[in-house]
């Protein structure tokens, strides 16, 4: 669960009056999963709640978007996930503090194992990591695609990259693992034997892509950007939907990009998702783009 402040400048060792507050469901999967079914994928989430008010605003805000929570664990008496942002009201850009709250990671044993096996792509984001590392195991002996959200080095993220048809990392990340500030060069590294696609997001610098002979640039879409929370989450769900609906590696890119220019538009990391219309409609007019 996210807690928002859109302040005029985060403080250090001060106070500031927030501009505007939001609650609203987060992380990185979660809004992954959020934004291909606003694009109009069927989708389905897996995780762990707390049985407390932040849990039940988690599963709620799934469902009205229409994602299945069947697959969700409930923890009781047990702390839900949290996130304390601030966001800078001139730039858009953020800061963030977050916590698993007390509730114990899913068990691979709690995973229905026929999800993986029925589902076009599986989005991991190296949380509930054991959990992940089973579920894309099968996924491989399935052939349902698997695709990684790289941000957070985690015990274990050398099996899942290892695993993942297609990798999609932030800037940090990247920097972190491989070692290259060159975004490019990243995405070249973390191209590994088993994958098809490897991506580096890098912020307003755009996105840059490896398939193994070829490499790719995404330059970013020109908006008013309000918020960037939440901005690498949402490409990454829409990189899925446009992948499973017979997108090149181009058109995700690109379709990624847009969906992610058009979430930072407004406050909040799932506020200023699109429709697939309107979509449609940004990118016939920032054709060139």
């Amino acid at each position: 669960m996210d807690y928002l402040c859109l302040v005029p400048e985060i403080p250090l060792d001060d106070k500031i009056q927030a501009s505007e507050t939001l609650e609203q469901g987060g992380g990185p999967a979660a809004t992954a999963t959020y934004a291909a079914a606003k694009l109009g994928a069927r989708t389905m989430f897996a995780g762990v709640v707390g049985d407390d008010s932040r849990g039940q605003s988690i599963l709620e805000g799934l469902a009205r978007e229409g994602v299945d929570t069947s697959a969700m664990k409930i923890r009781l008496d047990a702390a839900s996930p949290v996130a304390f942002c601030w966001i800078q009201e001139s730039t858009g850009k953020r800061s963030i503090a977050w916590s698993h709250g007390s509730v114990k990671p899913l068990l691979p044993e709690e995973l229905n194992m026929a999800l993986v096996r029925d589902s076009a792509l599986l989005l991991l984001d190296g949380h509930q990591t054991a959990a992940a590392i089973r579920a894309a195991k099968l996924a491989r002996e399935t052939g349902t695609v698997v695709l990684l959200d790289a941000g957070t080095l985690v015990d274990g993220i050398d099996e899942l990259l290892a695993l993942s048809d297609i990798i999609i990392a932030s800037e940090k990340f990247s920097l972190r693992y491989t070692g290259e500030s060159d975004p490019e060069a990243g995405a070249r590294k973390l191209f590994g034997n088993n994958t098809r696609f490897a991506a580096v997001t890098a912020g307003v610098r755009g996105s840059y892509g490896f398939d193994g002979g070829k490499s790719y640039f995404q330059d970013i879409f020109p908006v008013q950007v309000v918020d960037t929370t939440g901005a690498g989450d949402v490409f990454h769900g829409a990189f899925a939907y446009k992948y499973v609906n017979g997108g090149n590696w181009r058109e995700c890119m690109r379709f990624a990009a847009a969906v992610s220019a058009l979430k930072c538009t407004k406050f909040g990391g799932r506020t200023g998702i699109p429709t697939l219309a309107e979509v449609e409609i940004f990118l016939q007019e920032n054709k060139g783009k």
